[in-house]
């Protein structure tokens, strides 16, 4: 027989495990008033926090009731409610009340977003707005503001039989199922009277309140745009004051949004990279954040820029501004040679260096080559004993692959899960990711969430819509207005004679590589082909195993070099011919004396688009890099017929270039002829009331030093033998010498004046007269220097990476220039640009077949198949300059990074009106909107959620077919839902682009949203889960790292316990691939295990070997604790016809 239960009751807690919940307790009163007594009850509630998790447990029953009164009253904090002296003021009562109308929102807000959890909302709403038949509410919701209100209490009030329960249990699903609550119940007497004169007494004291409003606010039809901005709020919060921040150097807006971007991100991170497109006044953005550290922190500042720039921009820019006095400006070369001289020399210089707090870094993308001297040098510079802060400037941080940009974020992001809590466990991985994302595409829009972090970038669209008209400051300090000229592209067709189509023909077939010739038994004999055995001697190796793989890119490149030096001039590749025979001779002059020359990696070349091809075929002999081996080990009489077959190839190749060089040379017969037609323009009068010199200055740029002294040779030609009415003749006595890179007899000072001579107006002194009106280059002009006067460039070469035509671009392309439009001109072979395209395409392709085949990408630093597949990329560049499409060099991004910039000022300025401002700022989590997208091809939903305390937002994106059911995809032999972690793929899908666009919701759609959130909201907690495992961020470390790391476990003790374990952590670093590869001599060197280890621990000094840092701690997550904000249902206006149909 069981016990019969007690009413009213007297007692209530939630003892779960008992069978005692407080819930069980109220149900027991409310229903046992309704059912044993005639007349109902009318129900008294007062509360802090309500949910509807809480009412649902007693819905039954309130639903019944006759009428109810609901009040809310806020709780003193603690640190207030218990303190007794002073006594409480009311500015801290008001802010504990106000305190009480967002938890109240909190409450709301975390309501999660499951049909069960909606309906339960939406009951609760119903209940609140339950009216009788004359309109007179059923219940009636009060809050109480005059002060605390700390009781908590259910009263059913009847006439006859009143009853109490009273305590600690707020009305919400904790307090009334899970916390530990003490509730006394009260039947009829003394002590329910006084219960319920406290009720009424607070009643009448208080105001209404509308708690179904609050709830209701959810299911309003929220435009599109609210929602989106909503979303953007999360992501950047509150950017009002970006454009506020106070600067010395003139900047206009969106100069001063971004440098307070800059310092935000320096002081997040210690680094940042500065994007903006060429021509928007980085170096004034960098100038103002140099002049911060100096004046107001008295830092010291050191710039690092190319040699071009040294002289000809930074020193008379600091002079100019009155800042040199603290800032220091250093070539790449200078700060190279200074630091690897002997270590008597360089002590004072590496001192001087560990002085400076600020590092400034121009032309950024230099640095891209991980394993290049240049870049290891200011690595270390960068990890000196004293914390330096970066600023990396460039305009192109993606030049051949996504890894040129982690290459630049390691300079100031040194623990590779710095992202972790963003959902990004590992740099390299999150980019290595993002190239397989598409393999064929240098776009990094699956980066957006890393690049967001560390950069600042803007783009010529971005700053014409937002700030056409705005002021800036030119390099002389004069504000001028933002107009940028109107790009125009111009194809320049050439077509060859008979004997440079017979040149092209052999050189193209002489390029071509057998699939299968990476082994010696494989080789081919062809006496029209070459085999480069030269530069893979390892190929002929008596050990078939025995392959470097370095050897077979280096080999690759050359051939792609040779193939773009060909389509350059005939001058170049007969020179460059020239060069290979010498090789080759001297080859052949050791294999006679029983040596073979086996080259090291040249790590700084890992591409054939270097800027300084000669460096490359120096570095390839230099016997520097030589290492010496007995010719016994080798196949030398193979390797002699094949070297000595090369050379004869190689001979015959070069009689036929110079022939075509002396003879004829179509390509430079129709540069002269398009500088005739440019003279012939600029005679005629100009609208824009520019003159004639103006009209004429022209930039001729060419990949190769060779093929600028050939073309300038054969232009100054024309130009003096030009008639007196010729209109060519307009140039004659204005062309300076050409300006060239590392091998230029011209110095820095001479440079200089050529360029002031050329563009007074824009890179001259303020005295400078105008002398030139052509010049000739390398692309050591094409960053840093402002050429503006200068209305047209003409590109000699094929642009094989058409980001280096971006750089040239930006050199004229600027704001303030006085042109209306500026020209770029391409040159393109008419009739043998499909060939030479092909044979480039097969070149790459073989690259990546020989790093899948011998590991490329474990010996070149940089190379991991991606120079291949990137061609895919650059062609369809390639075609479309070809087609004089010049978006393709102005469109979003140009090919490089992007970030959140375009995403802060919408936001921005959206919300300026304190009207829409408070709107996003209030909008309730679970909030969602849809529309018609003409962008996104494919249904889906946006979610933008919170987990527990976590700082940043997630994002995920999940397609459905048209009917809103999920896309599936079979993983491991298990059908799972496709979802898109990709932050910038969710608000691109969730960007109405306007204010205007209409809301289009569905009620399918919305009940869609329910199961596409449980998707997201299980890869959410699946991520997060696998982020709390340190493990998860263990780096991976080669094979001899991890050797040289035992071997210090096992042997060396004698260096000491700290010293030894320091040396044991900083062997599980991932170093550079010279590094790695300075190890492994000494592992395989023959020494003892002490002597290894001494060694070892001297290369982990001088390299700056740095202690790899802890992993994160992320703490774990309830799945309850992810939270949905808002969401978004796109259909699209024209839907892909093919996309895949979900499986469900």
């Amino acid at each position: 027989m069981t016990e019969k239960r007690q009413f009213p009751p007297i007692f209530a807690t939630n003892r779960p495990d008992q069978g005692e919940t407080v819930a069980a307790e109220l149900i027991h009163l409310l229903k046992g008033v309704r059912e044993n007594y005639a007349s109902p009850a009318m129900v008294n509630i007062a509360t802090a926090y309500l949910n509807p998790g809480g009412f649902v447990l007693l819905a039954d029953e309130l639903e019944q009731a006759p009428r109810v009164r609901l009040l809310l009253g806020a709780e003193p904090d603690p640190a207030v409610g218990q303190r007794t002296v002073p006594p409480i003021t009311a500015k801290e009562t008001k802010a504990a009340l106000s305190q009480q109308l967002e938890w109240l929102a909190k409450e709301r807000d975390l309501t999660g977003f499951t049909k069960a959890e909606d309906s339960a909302a939406r009951r609760l709403v119903a209940w609140l707005e339950m009216a009788a038949e004359d309109g007179e509410p059923l219940v009636e919701v009060r809050r109480y503001s005059e002060g605390f209100l700390h009781g908590k209490a259910f009263i059913a009030e009847h006439p006859q039989m009143p009853a109490v329960l009273a305590g600690s249990s707020n009305f919400t699903y904790a307090g009334l199922m899970r916390n530990a609550e003490l509730n006394l119940g009260y039947p009829s007497g003394t002590h329910t009277d006084l219960v319920q004169d406290w009720f009424d007494h607070f009643w009448e004291a208080s105001e209404e309140y509308d708690l179904a409003g609050l709830y209701a606010q959810r299911w309003e039809p929220h435009s599109p745009w609210l929602v989106f901005l909503r979303m953007l709020w999360e992501l950047y919060g509150d950017t009002s004051t970006d454009d506020s921040i106070e600067t010395v150097m003139k900047l206009t807006g969106f100069q001063r949004e971004g440098v307070a971007r800059m310092l935000r991100i320096l002081d997040q991170h210690g680094g940042v990279i500065v994007a903006d497109e060429v021509g928007l006044g980085k170096t004034f953005m960098a100038a103002e954040v140099m002049r911060r550290a100096t004046d107001q922190e008295r830092q010291r500042v050191l710039i690092i820029a190319p040699a071009a720039l040294k002289a000809s921009m930074w020193e008379p820019f600091l002079d100019k501004f009155d800042m040199s006095r603290r800032i220091k400006v250093y070539s790449y070369a200078e700060i190279r040679i200074k630091w690897q001289a002997d270590e008597e020399s360089n002590t004072g210089f590496r001192q001087e260096l560990d002085e400076y707090a600020l590092v400034v870094i121009d032309e950024a993308h230099n640095l891209r080559n991980p394993g290049a001297q240049q870049t290891e040098v200011v690595a270390n510079l960068l990890s000196g004993k004293n914390p330096k802060q970066v600023v990396l400037l460039t305009a192109t941080p993606v030049n051949n692959s996504l890894f040129d940009l982690q290459t630049l974020i390691r300079f100031f992001i040194h623990n590779d899960a710095a992202f972790a809590q963003n959902g990004i466990r590992s740099i390299r991985q999150y980019i290595t990711d993002a190239q397989k994302l598409d393999p064929d595409s240098l776009s990094p829009e699956a980066l957006f969430g890393l690049i967001d972090q560390v950069m600042v970038r803007r783009t010529r669209r971005f700053i014409k819509e937002h700030y056409q008209g705005d002021k800036i400051p030119n390099n002389q300090g004069e504000e001028v207005t933002i107009v940028f000229p109107e790009p125009v592209l111009h194809r320049l067709d050439y077509d060859l004679d008979e004997l440079g189509t017979e040149l092209v023909n052999d050189m193209v077939y002489a390029l071509e590589q057998s699939e299968d010739e990476l082994r010696y038994e494989d080789r081919h004999h062809d006496d029209g082909r070459l085999m480069l055995s030269r530069y893979t001697p390892s190929a002929y190796s008596l050990d078939g195993e025995y392959q470097e793989a370095f050897q077979f890119v280096n080999a690759g490149l050359l051939r792609s070099g040779l193939l773009k030096r060909l389509e350059s001039s005939p001058g170049a590749l007969a020179s460059t011919l020239g060069r290979l025979m010498t090789s080759h001779r001297a080859f052949l002059s050791g294999l006679e004396n029983g040596y073979i020359v086996i080259g090291e990696a040249l790590s700084e070349w890992t591409t054939s688009d270097a800027d300084e091809f000669d460096d490359f075929l120096e570095d390839l002999d230099d016997s520097k890099t030589w290492n010496i081996e007995s010719a016994d080990q080798f196949h030398v009489d193979a390797l002699t017929v094949d070297v000595t077959r090369d050379l004869e190839l190689l001979g015959r190749l070069k009689i036929k270039a110079d022939r075509v060089s002396r003879v004829t040379d179509a390509k430079a017969l129709r540069l002269i002829e398009r500088l005739r037609e440019i003279a012939t323009e600029a005679r005629l009068a100009s609208r824009a009331g520019l003159s004639s010199s103006d009209r004429r200055k022209t930039v001729v740029f060419s990949t190769f030093t060779d093929t600028i002294r050939s073309v300038y040779q054969s232009v100054a030609e024309a130009i003096e033998n030009a008639a007196e009415d010729d209109p060519l003749r307009d140039y004659k006595g204005r062309v300076p010498s050409p300006v060239f890179g590392s091998r230029s007899q011209i110095d820095q000072n001479q440079q200089a004046r050529v360029l002031a001579g050329f563009a007074p107006e824009t890179a001259g002194t303020g005295t400078s007269k105008n002398r030139y009106d052509l010049l000739f280059t390398t692309d050591v002009l094409s960053e840093g220097v402002n050429l503006q006067q200068a209305g047209r460039i003409i590109n000699y070469d094929l642009p094989w990476n058409p980001m280096r035509i971006v750089q040239r671009h930006g050199r004229i392309d600027r704001i303030g220039s006085n042109h209306p439009h500026v020209f770029l001109d391409c040159f393109f072979p008419a009739a043998h640009l499909d060939k030479l395209l092909k044979l480039e395409e097969r070149l790459h392709n073989k690259l990546a077949r020989a790093d899948a085949a011998i590991g490329v990408g474990e010996v070149i630093p940089g190379f991991d198949g991606s120079e291949g597949r990137s061609f895919y990329d650059k062609k369809e560049q390639l075609q479309r300059l070809r087609d004089e499409d010049i978006t393709v060099l102005l469109e979003e991004g140009g090919g490089n990074a992007l970030s959140g910039e375009e995403y802060r000022h919408r936001l921005r300025k959206a919300t300026e009106t304190s009207t829409l401002g408070h709107d996003v700022q209030n909008l309730p989590y679970g909030s969602g909107s849809g529309f018609v997208s003409t962008a996104v091809r494919t249904h889906g939903y946006s979610f933008c959620a919170r987990i527990g305390n976590n700082d940043k937002p997630v994002f995920r994106f999940v397609p459905t077919d048209e009917t809103w059911n999920p896309l599936t995809v079979v993983v491991n032999n298990e059908t799972v839902v496709k979802v898109n972690r990709q932050t910038l793929t969710a608000l691109s899908a969730a960007d109405p682009g306007a204010e205007t666009v209409e809301r289009h919701l569905t009620d399918h759609a919305y009940q869609g949203a329910f199961t596409a959130w449980e998707a997201a909201h299980h890869d959410i907690a699946t991520e997060w889960g696998e982020l709390t495992d340190p493990a998860a961020f263990a780096p991976v470390i080669r094979k001899a790292l991890r050797t040289a790391a035992n071997l210090v476990a096992d042997h060396g003790a004698f260096l000491g316990q700290q010293e030894q374990d320091t040396l044991f952590q900083r062997l599980h670093t991932v170093p550079s691939n010279r590094v790695e590869k300075t190890i492994r001599e000494v592992l395989n060197g023959g020494h003892t295990n002490r002597e290894a280890v001494k060694q070892i621990n001297k290369i982990a000094e001088s390299e700056n070997l740095q202690v790899p840092p802890p992993p994160p701690i992320i703490e774990a997550v309830h799945p309850a604790e992810i939270n949905l904000v808002a969401w978004m249902a796109i259909t699209p206006s024209n839907p892909t016809p093919d996309s895949p149909r979900s499986t469900q």
